[in-house]
């Protein structure tokens, strides 16, 4: 049986064929997934969609759109496609003799954020944008039977079983129209419960196995910064291109870059996948960063612009006298102005680079490359949280709160910006409470709590705890201190949260260090906790700069560079919003 595409006329320049094919759990593409009729595909979104070849994705052909959808019909076998192909397209030839020789399949392209697919695989939303023509379509149902014949020969496979029928019910010979539009397929007639189960059957085992997307795309990265670098093994590329479908990060239905003889393979896609995927992972082990509102910098520096003084009320008499109906002249109503104000961001840069030399990467690419990411992530992420909670730019002998006895050395990355702790501990002191080397009790945390002003203290939806271990280990002694087991509906999806107290959210974060008694850390016993009451809303995170990640080839010491930056700023609107319980004892 075959589904791949057809020429629809005498001069070859219309092509048809299913777009997409109905599944089911039993039935599903190369990728675990499956249409149904229920499927949304916003098929009435546009009356034509462009044609592409391999989604954009060839290094040849690129972007460039090689015909028009102009008709998407659904049927009991899926979604039938018709397309025009450009007559001025200098692929046309290409494209034709390819589709003659039904070596081309549909594929569909749809947007990533559109797409919603079920946990069991069923798509249910795949708005279609674009259709695509592509020797490796992810259907497996779309596939040439002579192509999975010469398969079969190849594994040393009986293939006498993908035969099909000659004649129909009745002895007539099928009509060609119904044969394309056979639902049932030639692999179904293979002695096995399912077409899972059949691909199974013939999977052939991989090196990278072990691998996720991110290792293979760190891989391709260090492979690629070499200088004689001519692209990756098939064997490589296909591990990649599945490891990427899989992890969802492509609005496609298709396999198109499971091979190497594509020009330009993963240049244009891997730097920025691989980027992007690395501050996802950042952004989600974080426990301070994602408490804060963030915004982009077009500029750096920033000023956001905030709220200022309200305008004044009073009290005033009834309008009695025709005059007060003209401004200026005896109006009992004064007036009065609405106040402005700005907050500043100035973006700050974190970065961390890790050398390995070539003998590693020729010799042992593989095992080193989920050791050396995890310690790229594992870094940016803790000091993500690290400089937010322990900022301090002072730079003198005696007065940072993480080196309180000694000048802070140069490349500190707590001096990039002034951070949460130190607003009560130094900034606005007013709004700190020594706890005496006392452990934490409900008392001593209300006391600190309300050192906020009203507006802020009486919202404890806005309100967060961030403790040290050590406090946390302490709270669990208090009858008060509501765990997650016992919270129920009140708890919440806040990232690190391990209870509530009076309904405010406690956190517990690695980076938040034990100090001294006065709170800070320096070079005695630093063995007090503290308990910091932030009101979220009262700061805000800049990015000038998102993670950024690279690989660089140095010839000259023939060995790699794996880099790391971030730019960001934090800033708070004003002193106070935050407040400190310290010298616990713990």
């Amino acid at each position: 049986m075959r589904t791949a595409v057809k020429m629809l006329d005498a001069e070859a320049t219309r092509v048809g064929g299913y777009l997409i094919v109905w599944g089911s759990p039993a039935q599903r593409d190369l990728q675990g997934e499956y249409f149904t009729p229920e499927t949304e595909l916003g098929l009435d979104w546009f009356d034509r969609r462009p044609v592409l070849y391999q989604h954009g994705l060839d290094g040849a052909v690129g972007a460039a759109p090689i015909g028009v959808i102009d008709t998407l019909k659904s049927d009991a076998v899926g979604v039938w496609a018709e397309a025009q192909l450009d007559l001025r397209s200098r692929y046309l030839e290409a494209v034709r003799r390819l589709v003659q020789a039904g070596a081309l399949g549909w594929s569909s392209g749809s947007l990533a954020h559109l797409v919603e697919v079920a946990e069991d695989g069923h798509i249910r939303r795949w708005p279609v944008v674009e259709g695509s023509l592509t020797p490796t379509p992810a259907e497996p149902r779309r596939t040439d039977a002579q192509m999975i014949k010469r398969a079969y020969a190849a594994l040393g496979l009986d293939a006498s079983r993908l035969a099909m029928d000659e004649t129909l019910e009745g002895g007539e010979m099928p009509d060609e129209r119904m044969i394309e539009m056979e639902t049932t397929p030639a692999r179904k007639r293979l002695p096995v419960v399912s077409a899972a189960d059949a691909l199974k059957a013939i999977e052939v085992g991989s090196p990278y196995d072990g691998l996720d997307a991110l290792d293979l795309l760190h891989g391709y990265m260090l492979l690629r910064a070499t200088k004689n670098f001519r692209g990756v093994s098939e064997r490589y590329a296909n591990a990649l291109a599945a490891r990427v479908s899989r992890a969802g990060w492509s609005g496609l239905k298709a396999n198109e870059l499971s091979h190497s003889a594509q020009a330009g393979f993963g240049d244009e896609w891997v730097p920025d996948l691989w980027s992007a995927q690395i501050w996802q992972k950042a952004r989600l082990e974080n426990v301070i960063l994602p408490l804060f509102r963030t915004v982009e910098m077009p500029s750096n520096p920033f000023e956001l612009p905030i709220e200022g003084a309200d305008p004044t009320v009073y009290y005033v008499p009834e309008t009695t006298d025709e005059a007060h109906l003209t401004l200026g002249s005896g109006n009992p109503i004064p007036d009065s102005k609405i106040g402005s104000g700005k907050v500043q961001l100035a973006a700050k840069k974190l970065a961390l680079r890790v050398g390995f030399s070539a003998e590693l990467v020729e010799d042992a690419i593989v095992p080193v490359l989920n050791l050396y990411r995890e310690q790229a992530l594992r870094a940016i992420a803790d000091s993500l949280d690290y400089v937010l909670l322990n900022g301090d730019t002072e730079t003198g002998a005696t007065g940072n709160i993480n080196s309180d006895h000694a000048a802070p050395a140069a490349g500190s990355r707590y001096l990039a910006f002034d951070g949460l702790r130190k607003l009560p501990l130094v900034t606005h002191t007013a709004a700190r409470v020594d706890a005496g080397n006392a452990a934490p009790d409900l008392a001593k945390l209300r006391t600190a709590r309300f050192k906020l002003p009203a507006r802020h203290s009486a919202r404890p939806s806005d309100l967060v705890w961030l403790v040290d271990g050590g406090t946390f280990a302490r709270l669990l002694n208090l009858t008060e201190f509501l765990t997650m087991d016992k919270a129920g509906p009140h708890a919440t999806a806040m990232t690190g949260q391990i209870g509530l107290v009076d309904g405010i959210p406690v956190l517990v974060s690695a980076e938040m260090p034990l100090t001294e008694a006065d709170g800070k850390v320096g070079g005695g016993a630093n063995d007090r906790g503290t308990a910091l009451c932030v009101y979220r809303p009262g700061w805000v995170v800049g990015y000038r700069r998102r993670i950024a990640v690279g690989v660089e080839y140095l010839p000259y010491t023939d060995s790699y560079q794996l880099t790391a930056t971030v730019r960001l700023a934090f800033a708070r609107f004003d002193n106070t919003t935050a407040s400190a319980l310290y010298n616990l004892a713990v």
